[in-house]
């Protein structure tokens, strides 16, 4: 009785492997008939919605490898293509057999205008993209009196003026936390002795942070906003805040 269960499991293992090489075997057939009758060829690229870029410009990147075999067009390198572009944060890119690679994109969203010239955007990070028209209008704060040496900002990479970067990290944390100031924000200047300046889209109001703990500054001029009301900041012509714990307020004359 032993002597044929071992048959039986021999039997089995031999089934198993006959079906597996079967299967390796249809599939290299299958894989070999649809390259010669044409069906894994390229003939469809497929990109994601954007918000900022059309994606056209996009597609004008990676169309040269329509018509080319799906099995020997390499993911990595079109990868590589998309994410050189300077407003592409990250880029997945996939085959869809028979015919068509999907690429899904992540752009990175101006926060600040630099200006300098020519005029650069900056993201949230301090990444600097070329100033362009885009599929949206931006109503972005713009940053005066910065270094202008264009060495400065490499497209694509992050700005390596300290300065610069440091204004982005406050731009990005108003954005989050201060709404309301960042929408308002016309213009952030910096002064003499690097002292740094916000000018209001409304009427305009000046207000003066100096170049120490800015971020403290600011919850000190969000809790003073809020005890105003109904007043508001731009009721006022400047606000000095150059000095530890105070705002220095002018009314605006009318």
């Amino acid at each position: 009785m032993q002597l044929i269960r071992i048959d039986k499991s021999k039997k089995h293992l031999i089934f198993i492997s006959i079906a597996f090489l079967l299967i390796i075997t249809l599939v290299k057939i299958s894989s070999w008939w649809c390259i010669n009758s044409n069906n894994l060829i390229l003939k469809n690229i497929s990109i994601s919605n954007t918000k900022i870029i059309g994606n056209e410009e996009f597609y004008n990147l990676v169309n040269g490898f329509l018509g080319k075999s799906l099995e020997e067009i390499r993911i990595d390198s079109i990868t590589k293509i998309i994410e050189h572009h300077p407003f592409v944060e990250a880029a997945r890119v996939s085959k869809w057999y028979p015919s068509k690679i999907k690429i899904e994109l992540i752009e990175r969203e101006p926060i600040a205008i630099l200006n300098i010239s020519p005029m650069v955007f900056l993201d949230k990070y301090g990444f600097v993209l070329p100033y362009k028209t885009s599929k949206i209008n931006f109503n972005l704060p713009i940053l005066n009196n910065f270094n202008t040496n264009i060495d400065f900002y490499p497209y694509g990479n992050k700005a390596l003026s300290e300065n610069v970067t440091n204004c982005i990290e406050w731009l990005n944390r108003i954005k989050i936390d201060y709404p309301s100031l960042y929408q308002d924000i016309s213009e952030m200047k910096m002064t003499s002795g690097n002292n740094i300046d916000i000018i209001l889209a409304e009427y305009p109001t000046q207000i003066f942070l100096g170049k120490n703990h800015i971020w403290t500054k600011l919850e000190i001029l969000k809790k003073f906003e809020t005890e105003l009301l109904p007043k508001k900041l731009s009721d006022f012509s400047y606000l000095d805040m150059r000095y530890d714990n105070q705002v220095i307020a002018k009314n605006r004359t009318l």
